[in-house]
């Protein structure tokens, strides 16, 4: 009996000393026991926050992304767009372990959106630095439903929603683009606060359009030119007279 409670003791004092080493190791240089809990593997998808960073292991790497093991219970894709970014689109293969952030949970879908933390940041302008009215050229990085998310050069794509891609309607983006396509975009606004872009081609289309000023203007002018004209023979009748 005292044999057993004996081993009892010692194998809760080794967990103890664990979980004392976990505690110390993942608040190091931080407030103790809060930060340890933030920084606790999540288990599940419904503990998982946009923000995140974890490691995961590399499943299967399909033409648009890669799908990752962050151990939820369910894989994240992590786009290709942010794979290129990062520079290892190329070299990547299932069996790496690899630092990722959750960039969006879907838990009506089960879907789990990763980047790759700060994938090609540092050469990207922050979006402080971003002027809502300018026009850009940018390449088409997605495509979904309800638009195109597009690489201006900034910290984040843009939104090209499907509403301004064009004056004329359209069904889906893939209609009048594609990915890796050049589009000039006029920025229509930007949100600093929820990271956001607005894009519209509908702007820089329809600026781009003849006005076809130039006829009215000549019409104008013609119409002038005649008045005067004949207040010219009224005159000179007048003064024959």
């Amino acid at each position: 009996m005292v044999s057993e409670e004996r081993t009892e003791q010692v194998a809760q004092a080794e967990e103890s000393k664990q979980e004392q080493e976990q505690t110390v190791s993942a608040t190091e240089g931080g407030a103790p026991q809060e930060q340890a809990k933030a920084n606790a593997r999540p288990s599940e998808i419904s503990e998982l926050k946009s923000g995140q960073r974890l490691k995961g292991k590399v499943r299967r790497i399909v033409d648009f992304g890669a799908f990752i093991d962050i151990g939820v219970g369910r894989d994240g894709l992590a786009h290709i767009s942010t794979l290129q970014r990062a520079g290892i689109d190329k070299t990547l293969k299932v069996g790496d372990v690899i630092d990722v952030q959750v960039r969006r949970v879907d838990l009506d879908r089960n879907r789990i959106s990763l980047t790759v933390p700060g994938a090609g940041r540092s050469d990207k302008k922050p979006l402080e630095q971003i002027k809502a009215g300018s026009e850009v050229t940018g390449r088409v990085v997605r495509l979904v439903d309800f638009g195109a998310f597009v690489d201006i050069g900034a910290q984040t794509d843009g939104l090209l929603h499907i509403s301004e891609l064009s004056n004329e309607y359209v069904n889906h983006p893939r209609e009048v683009l594609e990915v890796g396509q050049e589009v000039q975009v006029r920025i229509l606004d930007v949100d600093t606060e929820r990271r956001r872009l607005s894009l519209s081609m509908k702007q820089t289309e329809s600026q781009a359009e003849p006005t076809y000023q130039s006829e009215p203007q000549e019409d104008n002018s013609v119409s002038a030119f005649a008045a005067a004209w004949q207040e010219a023979l009224d005159n000179q009748q007048r003064n024959s007279n």
